[in-house]
C-alpha cells in the first residue's frame, strides 16, 4: 500500500508534520511546566548530565568526561559522549547572559530534548513517506504525538542520551529506504556511527540494518553502493568521532560499553572485506554475493572474537557479584521483557499486532513489487528491533516507532470501513472505536488487566518520596553545610552532585563497580562494621531519602544493617544527626572520627 494522498497533502506535508510536533512540543512544556520551573529531573542520567555539562563549562577538558566528584579522589571515568553535552552547553552559553546561570540550565534542559522531538518528527515523517506515501506518513505522525513509550524520551528536562538514540534509528530508517544507494548508505553510516558513538547499544542495530542490506545485495547487485558507503562511511565515520572524541591515547583504550577499538576493528574488517570479496570472488550472481557477504561477516565476527574477547559477556559481566545481584538485577529498563511486570509487558507488546496486521495489509494491497518489499523491508525491521527489545527492554522505543507506519495504515483502512457504514448511531460508535487500533489506545485497554491499581501507583510512596528527593529545594539545608563527602544511596548520588557542592562515594554508573559495592555493603553491615566501611571512604556525612525503593531494599534485605538501623531513628555513636528543615526529606549524619584519626580515602581492593 503506498498512499500518496491529494494535492493538499502533497503541498503542505512538512507544514503539517511541523505543526504537529510543536503542538506535541507545547503539550509536553505545559505537562512538565513543574518540572522545567523547579529543575526537576525525573531520571539520574539527565541529572549527572547536568552535572558533566557544568564540569564541561567550568573548564574540564574536551576529552575527559571522568566524575571526579564521584569516588573522590580518584573519580571514576564515564562511559558518555561528549557530543551530547554539546547542544545543553551551548545553550546555557547563550542564555546566561540574558537570565543567570540557573534560568539558562532550565531553559536549555527544556529546549534540548525539544528541539530534538522536531527533528524527529521531520526525520521520520519523511521515513514514511519513502515507505508508504504522504496519507501513511501524516498518519504515522498522527500517531506520533500519542505514543507515549516514545516520547517519554523527549519531553522537557530529558538531557541524557536516549533520545538522540531514537533520532538516530529516524535518520537510518529514512536512509534505508533512499532511492539513491550510495547516498542512503552514506548517510546510514553517518547516522549509525553517531549512534554507535552516543551509546554501544546501537550494536545490535549494526548487524540489523547491515543485515538488510545484506538482503538486498543478495537480491539485486544494484545494492552493492549502498552496503560498501554503509560499510565504509560506519567504519571511517566511528573512526573519526572516536579520535575527536576521546583523543588520543585514550581512543586506544578497549572498552566494552562504548565505541573503542573492540568495536571498531570488526568494522573496519568488514568494510575492507567487502570490497575485496567483491573484487576476488565476483558479484555476478546471488550465490557469489552470498559467499562474499559471509566471509565478510565471519571475518567481522572473528575479529570482535580477538579485539573484544573480554566484552562476550556484555559490559556488565565485570560487574561485583553484590553490585550485580543488588543493583543491576533492580534496573528493570536493562533487564529481558519477560522479567518485566505484567503492566510493563503489556505496554511492550501492545503496539505490536496494530503494526504487524497493518503491515500484512500494506503487503496484501501494495500496487507492485517495489511497494511490497518496502514493506517486507519495514516489517523485517521492526520484528528485529523488537528481538532487541525483548532482551534489553529500553530498547523497545526504537521497535515502537518502526510499527508506527503499519499502524497507521491499520487505522486508516479501519477508518474507510467505518465512515462506510450507513446507520449513523453505528458509524459513530465505530469511528470512535478507532481508538483502540491506536497504540496508546491498545495500551490503555490491555492495562486493567495487568491488575495495577493505576491511582494507587500515581500516589506511591516512592513516587511522592521521588519529588522531594530530585528537586533543588529538596538538598537546600545540605548544600549549606560545610562541602564534604557524603555516604549516599547510589540513585539520590546524581541529585547530590548535582544541587550541592559535596561529592558522593558512587552513583549508579556500572564503571564505578567497586565504589557501588562498598556503598551497597555500607547501608546493609551492621552499624559496627559500616563504621569501617564509610570511614574508610573518607566520608564526612551519612545522607539519604526515605521511601525509595533503594532505601526499601537495603532495609528489607538487612534489617539488622546501618540504613535499617537509621530508619528506625537509631544512630550508631560514630553518626550524629543534622537537624533538617521539615520541609525537605533527607535525613542527614555527620561522621564522627576519633581524635587525631588521620583521614585518608584508601583505594579499592579487588
Amino acid at each position: 500500500m503506498r498512499m500518496a494522498g491529494g494535492h493538499l497533502e502533497r503541498r503542505w506535508f512538512l507544514p503539517i508534520v511541523l505543526g504537529l510536533a510543536l503542538a506535541t512540543c507545547a503539550a509536553m512544556t505545559v505537562i512538565h511546566w513543574d518540572r522545567i520551573t523547579g529543575l526537576n529531573f525525573r531520571d539520574t542520567d539527565d541529572a549527572l548530565r547536568l552535572v558533566e555539562v557544568r564540569q564541561f563549562l567550568a573548564g574540564q577538558s574536551w576529552f575527559d568526561v571522568s566524575q571526579y566528584r564521584i569516588d573522590p579522589p580518584f573519580g571514576t571515568s564515564m562511559h558518555w559522549s561528549r557530543l551530547v553535552d554539546l547542544p545543553i552547553a551551548g545553550l546555557i552559553l547563550l542564555f546566561t547572559p540574558l537570565a543567570g546561570t540557573g534560568m539558562a540550565e532550565r531553559i536549555a534542559s527544556a529546549i534540548v530534548p525539544l528541539m530534538l522531538t522536531v527533528a524527529l518528527f521531520v526525520m521520520f515523517a519523511l521515513a514514511a513517506r519513502r515507505i508508504g506515501g504522504e496519507r501513511v506518513a501524516l498518519v504515522s505522525s498522527l500517531l506520533l504525538c500519542f505514543s507515549v513509550s516514545i516520547l517519554i524520551q523527549f519531553h522537557p528536562m530529558r538531557i541524557d542520551h536516549h533520545n538522540w538514540q531514537i533520532l538516530m534509528a529516524a535518520v537510518t530508517l529514512w536512509a534505508t529506504f533512499d532511492p539513491q544507494p550510495r547516498r542512503g548508505g552514506t548517510i546510514a553510516g553517518l547516522a549509525v556511527a553517531f549512534w554507535l558513538h552516543v551509546s554501544a547499544e546501537a550494536m545490535p542495530y549494526v548487524a540489523l540494518f547491515g543485515g538488510l542490506y545484506g538482503l538486498r545485495v543478495i537480491a539485486r547487485a544494484a545494492e552493492w553502493p549502498r552496503l560498501l558507503h554503509f560499510a565504509a562511511t560506519l567504519a571511517l565515520g566511528s573512526f573519526a568521532l572516536l579520535l575527536g572524541v576521546r583523543g588520543w591515547p585514550a581512543a586506544a583504550t578497549y572498552w566494552c560499553d562504548a565505541m573503542s577499538p573492540t568495536f571498531l576493528w570488526p568494522l573496519f574488517v568488514v568494510a575492507l572485506m567487502l570490497p575485496l570479496g567483491s573484487h576476488l570472488i565476483g558479484e555476478h550472481s546471488p550465490v557469489r554475493r552470498l559467499l562474499v557477504l559471509a566471509i565478510a561477516a565471519v571475518a567481522g565476527a572473528g575479529t570482535y572474537l580477538l579485539s573484544g574477547r573480554q566484552c562476550l559477556g556484555g559490559p556488565f559481566e565485570a560487574l561485583d557479584p553484590l553490585v550485580y545481584n543488588d543493583w543491576y538485577l533492580f534496573v528493570s529498563e536493562g533487564r529481558p521483557l519477560w522479567e518485566q511486570s505484567v503492566a510493563a509487558m503489556l505496554i511492550v507488546i501492545a503496539p505490536l499486532p496494530l503494526g504487524l496486521v497493518g503491515g500484512l495489509i500494506a503487503m496484501r494491497s501494495s500496487p507492485d513489487r517495489t511497494t511490497w518489499l518496502r514493506w517486507v523491508q519495514l516489517m523485517f525491521l521492526a520484528l528485529g528491533a523488537f528481538a532487541i527489545a525483548m532482551v534489553v527492554m529500553r530498547a523497545i522505543t526504537v521497535a515502537h516507532l518502526l510499527l508506527l507506519p503499519g499502524a497507521a495504515v491499520l487505522l486508516i483502512a479501519a477508518w474507510k470501513r467505518a465512515r462506510a457504514i450507513t446507520a449513523t448511531i453505528p458509524r459513530i460508535l465505530a469511528t470512535t472505536g478507532l481508538f483502540v487500533l491506536t497504540p496508546i489506545g491498545a495500551q490503555m485497554l490491555l492495562m486493567p488487566l495487568s491488575g495495577i491499581d493505576m491511582e494507587k501507583t500515581a500516589n506511591s510512596t516512592d513516587d511522592m518520596a521521588r519529588r522531594d528527593c530530585s528537586i533543588p529545594e529538596g538538598y537546600a539545608a545540605l548544600a549549606a553545610l560545610p562541602t564534604g563527602i557524603i555516604f549516599a544511596p547510589l540513585d539520590i548520588g546524581p541529585f547530590v552532585l548535582a544541587f550541592t557542592p559535596h561529592s558522593v562515594i558512587a552513583t549508579g554508573h556500572h564503571r564505578a563497580n567497586l565504589a557501588m559495592r562498598e556503598v551497597i555493603r555500607g547501608f546493609r553491615a551492621p552499624a559496627d562494621q559500616a563504621r569501617t566501611i564509610v570511614t574508610d571512604r573518607n566520608a564526612d556525612y551519612v545522607a539519604y531519602c526515605p521511601g525509595w525503593k533503594e532505601v526499601r531494599r537495603y532495609t528489607s534485605q538487612s534489617p539488622n544493617g546501618l540504613l535499617a538501623d537509621l530508619e528506625h531513628n537509631r544512630p550508631p555513636a560514630w553518626l550524629r544527626p543534622v537537624p533538617m528543615p521539615a520541609s525537605q526529606n533527607v535525613r542527614v549524619y555527620r561522621v564522627i572520627y576519633p581524635a587525631g584519626t588521620k583521614r585518608m580515602a584508601k583505594p579499592f581492593m579487588q
